[in-house]
């Protein structure tokens, strides 16, 4: 249809938002299970399995070769991309589980698996990840300097050091960890970066906004190329000689496997060589107690999901068994570790995987989409060139929250729409007549079909159906009734009691709603996504549980996305209005109130209605306002 919803920078805001320091912390097991557990490592895998057996009311210590912990985070994804104060903070929640630390101390020197159960540890974790760099395997890689993997350049820029970088550097590679080389190096004072790929740009696995991030900054990118040979002069290098490639037939990967050209060879003058073609586990230490893979890299795992080794009580997750894998998979691994040792722990069968939900998604009809309204994707908020290039500042910046706010209200709420209760159902066919999506259809008997992914939960048809055979799940019918009950139910002692309906699609913030809330305590707002949910009933539910006025307030026109469908709002609230003046209750307390371009509603709008509804005489029923 148009561009997708820009889930990272939704999921950053709600991470980095201002109501993080109000999130109450995880409530864990005040019943110690008296069970220790030793977790080695402390990256993605590592701390997401301590968090989690914390959290069940294990005892959990984390060794950590290296003196600093995040494993990958700290050492691997460069300041830029993430904080160190942001990953500090982020560990110390962990900790404060009451985690211990050990740093510094590698397992396989002096201390031994086995000597961990020795020292009364009922169960081990290990989640070492992957720090060792591939070899390039080509003639001068171990004979000059200037010569450095990038797992040793990226460590040793994090931890405020490095290599002395050239004036001229090339990164071979083409993943995340070669993209990141080459932008640090731009940062570290390298005049110019080139990075070589052996495949196309269509096979180059790392990211597509990191590789645009590149080529902003300044990094040249040059495809179908293959290293031969490393050049040096005065034991420093000089060059690498490279071949240019062609495509051939595609490999185990599914990629198109490179093929050199005869006669192509060609030399970049280089001063440093980072090589970024991988990772691997550094797990021969643990050799002697636990089985690993054919070449000995990876530690071997009786079953993927519950991560049991072959030594009773071992478990292993994270890039120490897959290879180098993303940080949610990682994450996921540590998350299931700490499940089946829970479960090991209790002596209890280890879980299995239950059953994948698979959601069903296909293309939107063509008369779908021209139908829906677009809304443009937030743009994200970035630093400019120059500035980037002067240090290691971060990147990019959280989206505030207006923006924020008009990102995730892009979504379509797929399966979140209407249901028909076919029971119930009378084929009247007023859905299909209310639908401003045409979404309803009928067979030939009449009977009505809503299609759950196309449909995009406007809430028309549900309120507008004469037997009330249809709901929403995306809030449904009965949980707006719980809104206005809740509100009211917190304000008994608050005249006049005005419940305000305000659409989601507004403009407005949390910072407009504490405005609200200071300058009109009286006032009891009930969010919805969008006044076409609201029915007359629920206007004079308001009335009904104490309410002395209720305004509906609409959102601006360029930000709803069904504006046809104002008509049929502003109808029921007629509807609401004349039978408030039948059953003796002053029409005036109903009001509808157009939404400002930014805010929620204009203060002599509020300023009006108050004013009104005191100058009328209360009803001996209920405190409704009377005629």
């Amino acid at each position: 249809m148009d561009e997708p919803i820009a889930i990272a920078a939704l999921k950053r805001f709600v991470a980095d938002g201002q109501w993080k320091e109000a999130q109450a912390k995880p409530a864990f097991s005040n019943r110690s299970s008296g069970q220790r557990v030793a977790v080695i490592g402390s990256g993605p895998a590592g701390l997401s399995a301590a968090h989690d057996m914390a959290l069940l009311g294990h005892h959990v210590t984390i060794f950590e070769a290296l003196p600093v912990l995040g494993g990958m985070l700290r050492v691997g994804v460069p300041e830029y991309r993430l904080p160190k104060n942001v990953l500090d903070e982020e560990i110390q929640s962990i900790l404060d589980l009451g985690i211990e630390v050990r740093t510094g101390v590698r397992i396989g020197e002096k201390i031994k698996i086995a000597d961990l159960f020795g020292e009364g540890f009922k169960a081990v974790f290990v989640g070492i990840g992957a720090h060792r760099g591939r070899r390039l395997r080509i003639p001068g890689e171990d004979e000059f300097e200037g010569m450095v993997s990038a797992v040793f350049f990226l460590r040793s820029v994090s931890q405020g050091g490095g290599p002395e970088v050239g004036r001229k550097v090339a990164v071979i590679g083409g993943g995340n960890t070669a993209i990141h080389s080459a932008r640090c190096a731009l940062r570290m004072g390298a005049e110019a970066v080139h990075i070589v790929y052996r495949r196309s740009g269509d096979e180059m696995p790392a990211a597509q906004e990191e590789i645009e991030e590149a080529v902003y900054e300044g990094v040249q990118i040059s495809y179908l190329i293959s290293p031969l040979e490393i050049l040096g002069e005065g034991g420093k290098v000089s060059g690498l000689k490279c071949i240019k490639n062609r495509l051939g037939k595609a490999d185990a990967s599914g990629r198109r496997r490179p093929e050199a050209v005869p006669g192509s060879e060609f030399t970049l003058a280089v001063d440093m060589v980072i090589a970024a073609i991988g990772q691997e586990p550094e797990a021969s230490f643990l050799a002697g107690e636990l089985e690993l893979t054919e070449k000995g890299k990876r530690i071997h795992v009786e079953d993927p999901y519950t991560l049991v080794t072959t030594h009773p009580g071992v478990f292993a997750g994270g890039d120490a068994v897959t290879g180098p894998v993303t940080l949610v998979e990682a994450i996921a691994a540590g998350k299931r570790a700490a499940i089946s040792i829970d479960s090991y722990l209790k002596g209890e069968p280890l879980p299995s995987p239950a059953p994948a939900e698979a959601v069903e998604t296909k293309e939107l009809s063509s008369a779908l989409i021209e139908k829906t309204r677009k809304f443009a994707r937030c743009k994200k908020i970035s630093l400019p060139r120059g500035q980037r290039l002067k240090g290691f500042d971060e990147v990019d910046a959280a989206l505030p929250e207006d923006l924020a706010i008009r990102e995730a209200l892009r979504c379509l709420h797929c399966y979140l729409g209407a249901r028909i209760d076919k029971e119930k159902c009378v084929s009247c066919l007023t859905c299909v007549r209310v639908c401003p999506l045409g979404i309803p259809t009928t067979n030939k008997m009449g009977e009505v079909t809503i299609d759950p992914f196309a449909c995009q939960a406007c809430g028309m048809c549900a309120v507008e159906c004469p037997v009330q055979a249809i709901d929403i799940r995306l809030d449904a019918r009965s949980e707006i009734v719980e809104k206005i009950e809740k509100a009211l139910g917190e304000s008994q002692h608050t005249r006049p009691a005005i419940v305000g309906f305000f659409d989601l699609h507004g403009n407005f913030g949390s910072s407009d709603m504490e405005s609200l809330r200071q300058d009109y305590p009286n006032i009891l707002p009930v969010m919805v996504f969008g006044l076409r949910r609201i029915d007359t009933s629920d206007i004079l539910k308001a009335f009904e549980h104490g309410a002395d006025a209720v305004f509906l307030a609409g959102c601006p026109p360029d930000a709803d996305p069904f504006p046809e469908v104002e008509g049929s709002v502003k109808g029921r609230i007629a509807r609401a209005r004349a039978i408030l003046e039948a059953s003796g209750v002053d029409g005036r307390c109903l009001e509808f109130f157009d939404m400002p371009e930014q805010g929620l509603v204009k203060k002599e709008q509020i300023d009006g209605l108050i004013q009104r509804v005191k100058e009328l005489r209360p009803s001996p029923q209920k405190g409704l306002p009377s005629q």
